[in-house]
This record gives C-alpha cells, sequence and structure tokens, in this order.
C-alpha cells in the first residue's frame, strides 16, 4: 500500500510505454491508480489505438485493477478492526 506522505508520479505514458515497474504501480494511491484505470479505458475506449497497443493498454489496466482491489480490501480490513474495537 502506498506510504502516507510519499508521492508516486506515474504517468500514462509512462505507464503504456513500459517506463513504470509493478513495483511503481504498488506504490500508488488509490486515487492516483483510479486515474490512470479511468485514462486507460478512454484511450482503448477511443479506438485510436492499434491492436497490439490497445492489447497492452487493456493488459496495464487490469493491473491497476489488481492494485485497486488490493487497496479496498485493505481498506475494508482497517475498518472491520475498527467496527470490532
Amino acid at each position: 500500500m502506498a506510504k502516507a506522505g510519499k508521492d508516486v508520479t506515474v504517468t500514462l505514458e509512462g505507464l503504456l510505454s513500459g517506463d513504470v515497474s509493478a513495483a511503481q504501480v504498488s506504490e500508488l494511491s488509490f486515487e492516483q491508480a483510479l486515474k490512470l484505470l479511468e485514462e486507460v479505458v478512454v484511450s482503448v475506449e477511443s479506438g485510436s489505438l492499434p491492436l497490439d497497443r490497445a492489447i497492452g493498454s487493456y493488459e496495464k489496466g487490469t493491473h491497476l485493477i489488481q492494485q485497486l482491489r488490493k487497496l479496498l480490501s485493505g481498506a475494508e480490513e482497517k475498518l472491520r478492526v475498527l467496527n470490532q474495537a
């Protein structure tokens, strides 16, 4: 999960070009990952990408979804713990 106060900068172009590592994606905040996922969806849905790049973008989008699910799961667990207190 992203550390408090840590500002990770990942751009759509960097993500899609392969300049962004899995470790960098895992450092994204929920908001950052969601914004990037929205940008990936827009780029794929535009229909302007060549097929190979659209498939690569789709793959990167699935990695972002995995990160978002991980972050949501962590937040849900924290809420469970707080509700039990």
